[in-house]
């Protein structure tokens, strides 16, 4: 079964896999989110390797991804699950409101992050916000400190690329083919297809799908 991205943004029916190390963490959301007939939850799992397990056949159209051990362990299966399954949403959930934690969950692909000690009702809401395509960041955080910690990683790893890559990748988030960028470059597709790799190794991403979530940061393209 697929993620099915039409659900997502309606209030009928949006299918919901929660990930944290803590039980009653779980109980509490899952709790939350069952008084939510829009909401169901299809998976309570306490670790990545349960998360990854389950979502290899995925039934889900949001997925809530809390705390876990070791920390990166968040960011990991957050960039994991865009990766595989790019239309399904993401929200983070951390105890810290420490912006660079958060500005790696929103760099990783979650398209929004919540704090754990927010009330329940909050939680709620960025939960209905994520999965009608909104980005939702907490009261407390500076939306502008994240911002900038965005632009500037960005900013810094764009300056990774040569000319000729700069050229590639601007095509690339332009929805060019491989086929298409040879021809307008007047190059062979195999050294486009080289270009794409060292392209995602010093951007740091992992699929196409990053690549255009930076460039719409960075201001290089618009969807």
């Amino acid at each position: 079964m697929q993620c099915n991205e039409a659900l997502v943004g309606r209030t009928s029916h949006v299918r919901v896999m929660l990930v944290d190390e803590h039980p009653a963490f779980r109980l509490g959301v899952r709790t939350l989110l069952e008084h939510d007939a829009a909401l169901s939850v299809t998976a309570d799992v306490g670790s990545q390797r349960e998360a990854m397990a389950y979502a290899r056949e995925p039934a889900f159209d949001l997925a809530i991804v809390g705390e876990l051990t070791p920390v990166v362990a968040g960011v990991e299966l957050t960039v994991g699950l865009r990766e595989h399954w790019p239309a399904c949403k993401i929200l983070g959930l951390t105890a810290t409101e420490e912006p660079i934690q958060i500005a790696a969950l929103l760099r990783a692909g979650a398209s929004g992050v919540a704090l754990k000690a927010q009330a329940l009702g909050e939680i709620h809401e960025a939960v209905t916000a994520v999965s009608q395509g909104t980005r939702y960041l907490p009261p407390s955080v500076s939306v502008e400190r994240i911002d900038q910690l965005l632009a500037h990683d960005a900013n810094r790893r764009l300056e990774r690329l040569t000319t000729r890559e700069r050229e590639v990748f601007e095509l690339l988030v332009a929805g060019h083919s491989n086929e298409s960028i040879a021809s307008k470059l007047f190059i062979a597709r195999r050294t486009v297809e080289t270009h794409r790799q060292h392209i995602t190794r010093k951007l740091e991403v992992h699929s196409l799908l990053e690549l255009v979530r930076l460039a719409v940061r960075h201001g290089i393209t618009r969807i």
